[in-house]
């Protein structure tokens, strides 16, 4: 997924109710097999974890989510990743419990723009951790922060061949449209619902 603005005159949409935001949408879970998850907000003390689960993910999704097919990124890279400016990005990270401390699985975030009112959004799953729901649940922590925040619109830019992040964000109320200047990408927006009360 791209970082790129979003347009004013994208389509409104709501989120379906299976998918929209809740008090009680939690960011601490358990998988079938009682694997606990935790999504949280990124820190610069992840940059080594960070940098160690980059270089673990498979070329293609090295390349969709950071554009790059190179097993590392730059120091500088990972310090822009991890210690960010929260006025203007929020970044969570996904982790599982790894030898008596935490493993990041799945990292994402979103890019406001305060022109408009919106934010682009990128997220990634490490591969042997997709299909699990964690990306799924982790985007839901993601639109709620913007939904607290006010914004109106959620973006995200991902490439026709990556079904599985192009259905998980349709089943939770993106609506998908041809992109206008590449045709390898689909551009996908999200109307934000207004914050719930408690949230």
């Amino acid at each position: 997924m791209s970082t790129t603005l979003l347009q004013s005159t994208a389509p409104a949409v709501h989120a379906p109710a299976a998918c929209r935001i809740t008090a009680d949408a939690g960011t601490q879970w358990r998988l079938a097999n009682g694997t606990p998850v935790r999504v949280r907000p990124v820190s610069p003390r992840d940059r080594a974890a960070l940098g160690r689960f980059i270089a673990a993910l498979g070329p293609a999704s090295r390349q969709a989510r950071y554009g790059t097919t190179a097993a590392g990124l730059s120091d500088a890279r990972l310090a822009a990743l991890t210690d960010i400016d929260p006025d203007h990005e929020v970044g969570f990270v996904i982790t599982v419990p790894d030898e008596g401390g935490e493993r990041i699985v799945g990292e994402l975030r979103f890019v406001i723009d305060g022109s408009t009112g919106s934010a682009d959004i990128a997220l990634v799953v490490a591969e042997g951790w997709q299909r699990l729901g964690l990306g799924t649940r982790a985007l839901l922590a993601l639109v709620r922060a913007a939904s607290r925040r006010r914004l109106q619109w959620l973006r995200a830019d991902v490439h026709c061949g990556d079904e599985s992040t192009l259905r998980m964000l349709q089943h939770c109320g993106f609506t998908a449209t041809p992109h206008p200047d590449d045709a390898v990408l689909t551009r996908l927006h999200l109307l934000l619902l207004p914050p719930f009360p408690g949230q």
